[in-house]
């Protein structure tokens, strides 16, 4: 097991070390590959494979090559901050207006789900906090629901958003394959029936 986390840890390094800066646009989000140092650590804590890990991250908070620690989705838009202050203040905003569902972080840990969980808003931008309890998360959801396919689907979606949960696998996988760390498995490919695989 140690050996194949380190060939999962060395290609998902590669993949990141090697994401030219210089294409990835304007500098947004926080430091590069902040977010990715934390991955292998919670994959090894939390025994979750870090391919999944990595491509949740991806879809959750890529930009650029590199996975955001300061990213947050809310009320259907996306927000890329270069720095903490700016996404706290942000986040504040949003409270302010009434806005209990607010995806933050590297993994975009919600909120209202999963704010009792850490003591200050701060610690949910935590790159290794909000990894961590992404990782927690995603370990009870495999429990729960006997699959990583199924975990991945609840991940994002309720049990009743069975379109949003199809989706999100869908999007989860392809990331996972394009970035060259996983394979399409018989039952993710269930969720993508009619999806360009």
């Amino acid at each position: 097991m140690p050996a194949l986390i380190f060939a999962w840890t060395a290609a998902l390094m590669v993949a990141c070390w090697t994401a030219s800066p210089a294409s990835a646009g304007p500098a947004r989000g926080g430091p590069p590959n902040v977010c990715e140092r934390e991955l292998a650590r919670a994959s090894v804590k939390y025994d979750v494979p870090l391919p999944i890990l990595y491509a949740v991250g991806l879809t959750e908070s890529g930009y650029g090559g590199f996975l955001q620690p300061y990213t947050l989705y809310m009320e259907g838009k996306g927000h890329v901050s270069s720095n903490l202050a700016d996404a706290l203040r942000l986040f504040h905003e949003a409270r302010s207006r009434g806005v209990d569902l607010i995806d933050i972080g590297c993994m975009q840990v919600n909120y209202y789900w999963h704010k009792q969980e850490f003591r200050t808003v701060e610690e949910i931008f935590d790159p290794r906090l909000n990894v961590e309890q992404a990782a927690r998360f995603l370990q009870v959801l495999k429990k729960r629901h006997g699959t990583w396919t199924m975990a991945l689907a609840r991940y994002n979606a309720g049990p009743k958003n069975t379109p949003a949960q199809k989706r999100y696998v869908c999007r989860i996988m392809k990331n996972l394959v394009a970035a060259g760390v996983g394979t399409w498995t018989p039952d993710a490919r269930t969720f993508c029936i009619g999806e360009k695989v």
